[in-house]
């Protein structure tokens, strides 16, 4: 598939995502550790090719605009991952670092460890979303691309204590 003169629209669709994930959150009273953002929620935004007016109007949007690789530092097992047809290995990076509560992102698809792609599988990838419930995403289309999938970390022992 060819994203040509499509990145600028695929960016703003990826990024009121992230807004409308932090507004649903927000509302069902999370917070986030920095008590910023709406309910406490903070987004981050990584991307090289950000211009000074991309920096400005994300950050009046309410993100706060990192650099590499201080986006992947932000993250913990609260975070909500956004990563569409990354052009990085973002998912085996998360694969080391933590186990975020939700992952949306490339469907992970044991047939594809083989195909050439800058977002490869690996074992570890796959073992980590065995942790994770797979849900499709519901708007494939040219503002987010094909294959995705949203994973939902699983409740481990602790989560699942009551009183």
């Amino acid at each position: 598939m060819n994203w040509a003169g499509n990145d600028i629209t695929r960016s703003m669709a990826q990024h009121a995502l992230a807004l409308a994930v932090r507004d649903f959150l927000a509302n069902g009273d999370m917070t986030g550790a920095n008590g910023e953002g709406a309910g406490g929620i903070k987004c981050y935004a990584q991307d090289p090719i950000y211009t000074p007016i991309d920096e400005q109007v994300l950050s009046e949007a309410g993100f706060t605009v990192v650099d590499d690789p201080r986006a992947f530092l932000e993250v913990d097992e609260a975070s909500v991952i956004i990563a569409m047809n990354s052009d990085i290995p973002v998912r085996q990076i998360i694969a080391d670092l933590a186990r975020p509560a939700i992952m949306i992102w490339n469907k992970v698809t044991v047939d594809d460890r083989n195909v050439p792609v800058t977002d490869p599988l690996s074992l570890r990838v796959e073992r980590m979303v065995e942790e994770y419930i797979e849900l499709p995403f519901p708007a494939e289309d040219e503002f987010f691309g094909r294959n995705l999938a949203i994973y939902i970390r699983k409740r481990g022992p602790k989560e699942n204590k009551t009183g």
